[in-house]
């Protein structure tokens, strides 16, 4: 210090304090609120806090009187492990559930994942004539709903091949004697009554004989019924009807094929599937995008030859105005969505194309679900699939590698590469130098008397060469964050708080009078300090400065505190925020 130099040192404290973030839409949902399991000094798993939290690593004094505790992490407990939970008598599977939230809420726990218990795995539920590739414990509540047996097939692995198998049954003609008249039904075995492919039964004078594969205007059953004298819908498709009213094979233009001398013929086998193109042929096609429909043309142009019925195209326009096929169904959201994106309100669903008209399906709210689609090859192109399942985020803030965190096989999370001054989710080495961590879920300001930096979620302790504490390359946050209860006292508290923060800068006196200049802690006087906060915030769940599901910003959920003066965001900070944030901002955004 040069003499005569007189130099003083002084501090400003910035802390940003991030509430709830409020939006203006709520939906009544009964849900649970699960906090991740996090360690923390001092560390005690809670099987439910005092404020109603479920399985949180907290201090013992939180814990509820009456619930379980123990000092270590969730993780290690049996109470609060993660597992399946399924539940017969709704036929629900849930994934990465604690054993305790599962006991709560009537379910069966099991330790192993969803595709190792068998109650969870996907196959083909045959119910009467209708099909739903479920697991079993759906297909046993819609078997309950529906009061009827069910079929479960676990040999058939994938959707439309489920539903093509409850369309097969064995048909026939049935003939019979009514009135001195030979009278013949098109059905099944099962209808008429008779269990061979040719038998009589009932002998009392009444008898039925069940001729498999024929139809009623075979020569050779010596009946009244004229072959193909009209058309008929039936199962979407569009077949020949007998002067008798029973159905025959598949229509086509070509009679002589259709009717296969009174033989029963497979719709393919009479003519390819139609996608809407060709009008004399009946075979339509589902999966195509086509389904049987009454002719209402005007003068007969493109009437298919002697039928009143064809096979018309029912494509959908989703959204974005791309045509969708007949029962194809994608996922679709109340706005951006993944990275930590998604805005506070939103919800996921799942939009499907019926008949022409699309029909919604929603996730569970507080995305509690998320939408996941994929496609089946055809003949057309891809035909869209799409399903709800548990959001899996409740472990991410416990991930300190990227490959643990973005491993799509157990969990939803996204790893952001980067650092926040102020904010510890990391493994580092510990510093000498005075730093405090601001909790709201505890007091004001936590303090650490062992002066090192205490990290709020993972319970490390890091730091980097100015003292400052440092996520080392990244850290892990959920891609879809959870909707919370923050207008209710359900834990949300405990959720936003992990990202608050406090940052110290130290300041000298210049030569200059009034003046100082900073010698430790310059980023923390930048507004993208505080953005790249709220960013850490809001991935969290609906916590910090952000935009809800209709577009309208809110910064209710924060509070930047520069020398005990509250700031607020640029309007262009704001912009920022509200366009999604997938990345921390490295920009110099400059000083309040």
């Amino acid at each position: 210090m040069k003499r005569g130099r007189r130099i003083f040192v002084g501090k400003v404290a910035i802390s940003f304090l991030f509430l709830s973030f409020v939006f203006a839409f709520m939906v009544s949902f009964s849900s649970f609120a699960v906090a991740n399991t996090i360690l923390s000094s001092p560390s005690n798993c809670c099987e439910k806090t005092k404020d109603g939290a479920l399985c949180v690593n907290t201090e013992v004094a939180n814990c509820a009187p009456g619930f379980k505790s123990s000092p270590t992490s969730c993780e290690s407990t049996s109470y609060c492990r993660l597992g399946t939970c399924y539940d017969s008598s709704e036929g629900l599977c849930m994934e990465n559930t604690p054993q305790s939230i599962c006991d709560q809420t009537g379910g069966t726990w099991d330790p192993r994942s969803a595709n190792e218990v068998p109650q969870c795995q996907l196959g083909c539920c045959l119910i009467g004539d209708q099909a739903a590739f479920v697991s079993l414990t759906r297909c046993k509540k819609l078997s309950t709903s529906f009061g009827v047996e069910n079929n479960y097939r676990t040999d058939i692995t994938n959707e439309a091949t489920c539903i093509a198998t409850a369309q097969a049954s064995e048909t026939g003609a049935c003939v019979f004697e009514k009135d001195f008249e030979r009278i013949c039904k098109f059905t099944t075995r099962a209808d008429c009554g008779a269990s061979n492919s040719i038998d009589v039964v009932n002998k009392t004078g009444n008898e039925k004989t069940f001729y498999s594969g024929l139809l009623c205007s075979a020569e050779e059953l010596n009946t009244a019924c004229a072959r193909q004298t009209s058309t008929m819908c039936d199962a979407g498709q569009v077949f020949w009807k007998d002067s008798c009213g029973n159905k025959e094979n598949i229509y086509s233009s070509d009679k002589v094929k259709s009717w296969n001398n009174g033989r029963v013929l497979s719709a393919d086998e009479v003519c390819d599937p139609n996608d809407g193109s060709d009008p004399d042929c009946g075979n339509c096609n589902y999966l195509l995008g086509t389904r049987c429909e009454n002719y209402k043309g005007v003068l007969g142009i493109g009437k298919p030859e002697g039928s009143d019925y064809y096979c018309k195209r029912t494509e959908c326009l989703d959204r974005n105005g791309k045509p969708r096929i007949n029962g194809e169904s994608w996922c679709v959201n109340d706005g951006q969505t993944g990275n930590g994106q998604d805005k506070v309100g939103s919800r996921f669903f799942r939009e499907i194309c019926v008949d022409g008209n699309v029909q919604v399906e929603a996730c569970g709210d507080f995305r509690s679900e998320v939408c996941i689609d994929g496609s089946i090859p055809t003949s057309a192109g891809d035909f869209g699939v799409s399903a709800c399942r548990v959001n899996r985020w409740r472990d991410c803030l416990a991930q300190t590698e990227e490959d643990d965190c973005e491993n799509i096989d157990r969990r939803d999370c996204s790893w952001v590469e980067g650092d926040i001054v102020g904010l510890g989710t990391g493994v580092g080495a510990t510093t000498t130098k005075p730093t405090s961590f601001s909790n709201p879920s505890t007091t004001n300001t936590f303090n650490n008397p062992t002066a090192k930096v205490i990290a709020p979620i993972t319970g490390n302790v890091v730091a980097n060469g100015d003292g400052g504490v440092s996520t080392g390359e990244g850290f892990c946050v959920p891609s879809n964050p959870p909707g919370l209860e923050f207008w209710a006292d359900t834990g949300a508290k405990n959720v936003c708080g992990q990202a608050s923060a406090k940052c110290t800068v130290k300041k000298e006196k210049g030569l200059l009078e009034g003046s100082w200049d900073v010698v430790e802690g310059e980023e923390c006087l930048r507004e993208d300090w505080a953005a790249n906060m709220n960013y850490f915030c809001s991935s969290l769940g609906d916590c910090g400065g952000y935009v809800n599901y209709v577009g309208t910003f809110t910064g209710d959920g924060y509070n930047i505190i520069v020398d005990g003066e509250k700031k607020e965001f640029s309007p262009n900070t704001a912009n920022k925020i509200s366009g999604g944030l997938t990345e921390l901002i490295k920009e110099n955004m400059g000083e309040w």
